[in-house]
């Protein structure tokens, strides 16, 4: 292989360049050792079902690929490759029964030159063992993110001639553009082109307005350079023909931007030598229903979705992803971070070492050329668990350890390219990366912050991030993380810290926008995330999901999503809030959020004139007066409609959750199940006890965290009173139908190493054994909730002599407990 500099002249294009297509149809797999294979398709995972069901953990193992490829006869004296977009986390290939190489690490490409173990002409047997194992000698070793198994994402053939653009450099495609200086009346670039054989390199440049221009020599200058920024994301093209015996024999066109960028502590981020706000999300590569192999459209629309939302930074987390993402950035104008997998904690061996050293080699030079990249970030909150705390000389000892490989990567990435900027994201806790030394280490530090969500308030958040300006007043600062869980089916009136409701996901971000926007000496910020990811160890209200997305698994908008577009988005828009809340009970007169980048908007209700609502905030709520059965809300500015919402007011039915103040939509039931309030007589409501609240080191919780067995509406069953002495609902007379729900929410804490929320305090209680009567009649003797599974039990009861209803309970053993009830009269 070899490098050359640059040779720019226009040439004719003919004949024999390189062929590449996917060859993802038409696999069979099979799981461990089972012997039986199935067809799939590429991209694919073992995990997407066993890592989002009631059983705890996921396979993590082998998995086996095989295809029969046809290689045509064309491919003799070429040289041929199969090429992986992502493979999780060790890779082993064989062909015709030959092992080929291996590749260890699940985010990165790889490819491998089969030329010497095909059959030109014939089928050649591919054979893929894949292994996602918990390997302590690879990054990473835990996140809050599923580790899903398979090959997720695209393989191709490759084949070239013997003389052609090497894919040996660390299956970079073996040009790099190299930006020497810019500014806004000349750019200086150098081209280095790897070369396997004797081919003769020939290159021009396309510019974005689409004038080819050729160059000799081994730097080119571009004056008035059409320059690249997320308002103008001018993309310059590079075309390398390599020559051979007077002929083509490979060919290819890189895109690249011009631009020139500048960290400052003290005011933030400037592009071309204007300052920009950075603000925008993370990203994890994960959809409903799909794990991690997803199609190429959702990785498209992802990055759509961030621009229309008026985002400008993408923080690509955390670790790189499918390659459309960054050819995305690129295209639409997003500054991007990416970041090596080194989540949590490191091994303390050389091995582990080498294999993040060689991702970050692979990081680099595989999107060496893309103008979106202004950032290489790594070791994600390395001491969120220090293994050895409570032993303070080894923990030193760790500490000088994650120092020195860091210091090692940093090294790396600087020398592999020098000309952008180097990040840790640190989580809260400074002391411990003053103690390993690492604020020093990056060029910039990330903050991922959390305050008013796992403990605090919104306003520890301001004071945090100005006490570390005040004490490092010379080191960049981006939040690379804030947000709050909401599922969007959880609503409150009276929102609190971790309910998981949209309202209080809304107060989260709405205090978050305003502060990094006021900050000058907060580059940008991040929201985590932009969409909910799977994560199989966690519970709460969606149980091995995390829910801290301004969009859902399948990418439905929530609030949040809402106010970030009007806040950073140009031209007029106007948008109801939780317009997916669209069954609703409780006070007659219903909140209703709405946002606009406009002074004020006209609201009509059932088609009427409502009220005029000024927004010097960018959003605000409304009470609206709902009547009983449907009811619409339309958004007008100058009597131009914007938007149109349909909801559902009222219900027949009693659907109450003890011991909470929220409201769920159970939507496959299209129900929604109310707060519980206390009995006055002519109405219904709890007599006696208390709504149970989990202590923890950072307050009480409004409910449980544990994942509810055998439910998809696990926030029925995560609140409860307890110590209940009845139930008492005044309903007329007739048949009912009573269900009585319950789940044990003593077993187990629920905690989780990423809830930080979570950390329980106090000991668990034992199983609860009741007597259950209903009017008076024993209807449960000697009932036991002993674990956190869903129970519910249907009592059919006649109601007569206007007596209502009143389930009453007696404690055998442990205390009275009740999650839920549900009353529907059935005559």
């Amino acid at each position: 292989m070899k490098a050359f500099l640059i040779f720019l002249c226009f040439i004719p294009i003919v004949s024999r360049a390189t062929i590449k297509y996917t060859i993802d149809e038409g696999w069979e797999f099979r799981l461990g050792e089972d012997s039986r294979w199935e067809r799939v398709d590429l991209p694919h995972t073992w995990n997407s079902r066993d890592a989002v069901d009631d059983i705890p953990g996921y396979y993590r193992g082998v998995g086996w690929y095989r295809k029969s490829l046809y290689i045509d006869s064309s491919a003799a004296n070429k040289a041929v490759s199969l090429y992986f977009d992502g493979a999780n986390q060790v890779a082993e290939l064989y062909v015709n029964d030959k092992l080929v190489g291996i590749h260890k690490g699940g985010y990165t490409r790889f490819s491998f030159d089969i030329s010497k173990y095909i059959k030109p002409g014939a089928l050649n047997l591919v054979v893929v063992k894949v292994d996602n194992s918990h390997n302590v000698s690879i990054p990473p070793l835990t996140a809050d993110f599923t580790f899903f198994g398979g090959i997720y994402r695209h393989v191709y053939l490759v084949v070239k001639e013997k003389s052609a653009l090497s894919l040996r450099d660390f299956a970079s495609d073996g040009v790099y553009v190299r930006t020497r200086s810019v500014s806004a009346e000349k750019a200086v670039i150098e081209v280095e082109t790897l070369v396997d054989g004797a081919g003769k390199v020939v290159q021009s440049i396309i510019t974005p307005d689409g004038k080819e221009i050729s160059f000799q020599g081994r730097e080119m200058t571009i004056g008035k350079p059409l320059l690249w920024s997320p308002d103008t994301p001018r993309l310059y093209t590079l075309k390398t023909v390599v020559m051979e015996a007077g002929k083509v024999v490979d060919q290819q066109l890189n895109v690249f931007g011009l631009r020139w960028f500048r960290f400052d502590a003290a005011t933030g981020f400037f592009l071309n030598g204007r300052p920009i706000k950075l603000m925008g999300a993370n990203r994890h590569q994960t959809y409903l229903d799909k794990g991690n192999a997803l199609p190429d459209e959702i990785h498209v629309e992802d990055i759509r979705l961030l621009k229309e939302m008026g985002g400008n930074l993408l923080r690509i987390s955390h670790y790189p992803q499918d390659p459309l993402i960054l050819e995305m950035c690129d295209k639409l104008g997003i500054i991007a971070s990416v970041e090596v997998p080194i989540v949590n904690e490191i091994s303390e061996t050389d091995e582990f070492q080498q294999n993040s050293l060689q991702m970050a080699t692979e990081m680099v030079k595989q999107n060496f050329n893309h103008p979106s990249v202004v950032i290489w970030a790594y070791m994600n909150e390395v001491m969120l668990k220090p293994p050895f705390a409570s032993d303070s000389v080894r923990h030193q000892r760790y500490c000088k350890e994650v120092n020195r490989q860091a210091v090692a990567i940093e090294a790396l990435l600087r020398r592999l390219d020098p000309g952008r900027y180097t990040m840790i994201p640190f989580h809260g806790a400074l002391k411990r990366y003053e103690e390993t030394g690492l604020v020093r280490v990056p060029m910039i530090v990330g903050w991922n912050l959390y305050q008013g969500w796992y403990g605090g308030t919104f306003s520890e958040f301001d004071r945090f991030v100005a006490d570390f300006h005040t004490k490092y007043p010379t080191m960049p600062v981006i939040i690379t993380e804030y947000g709050a869980d909401v599922d969007e089916r959880l609503h409150s009136l009276s929102p609190e810290r971790f309910d998981f409701t949209e309202e209080y996901g809304d107060l989260y971000h709405e205090h978050y926008l305003k502060a990094i926007l006021a900050a000058p000496y907060i580059a940008g910020g991040a929201i985590w995330n932009l969409n909910d990811f799977y994560s199989e160890s966690r519970g709460d209200a969606v149980p091995h999901v995390n829910t801290k997305g301004i969009t859902t698994l399948d990418r439905g908008l929530k609030n949040t999503y809402l106010l970030y577009r009007v806040f950073l988005s140009k031209g007029p828009m106007a948008y109801i809030g939780s317009k997916s809340w669209k069954y609703r009970a409780g006070p007659s007169v219903q909140p209703v959020k709405i946002y606009s980048n406009q002074e004020s908007v006209d609201v009509y209700h059932n088609g009427v004139f409502f009220k005029k609502v000024a927004l010097p905030d960018h959003y605000v709520s409304v009470g609206v007066p709902f009547t009983n059965g449907r009811n619409t809300i339309e958004l007008r500015i100058d009597n131009k409609a914007y938007d149109f919402a349909e909801m559902n007011y009222g219900s027949d039915e009693l659907n109450v959750m003890l011991g909470s103040n929220r409201y769920f939509e159970d939507r496959d039931a299209r129900i929604v199940w109310t707060p519980e309030q206390p009995y006055v007589s002519g109405s219904w409501g709890y007599v006696g006890g208390k709504a149970v609240r989990s202590k923890t080191k950072n307050g009480s919780l409004p409910s449980s965290p544990l994942n509810i067995l055998g439910t998809g509406n696990d926030p029925i069953f995560q609140t409860q009173r307890e110590d209940l002495q009845a139930f008492k609902a005044d309903v007329s007379d007739g048949q009912y139908a009573v269900y009585l729900y319950w789940a044990n929410l003593t077993e187990g804490s629920g905690a989780s190493v990423y809830n930080l929320g979570n950390n329980a305090v106090g000991g668990g209680r034992s199983s609860s054994v009741m007597n259950v009567f209903v009017n008076g009649q024993l209807v449960l003797p000697h009932f036991e909730v002993a674990t956190a599974s869903a129970i519910i039990k249907k009592i059919l009861v006649d109601v007569t002599d206007g007596k209502g209803i009143t389930v009453n309970l007696e404690a055998l053993s442990g205390r009275t407990i009740l999650n839920a009830i549900r009353i529907i009269k059935l005559n």
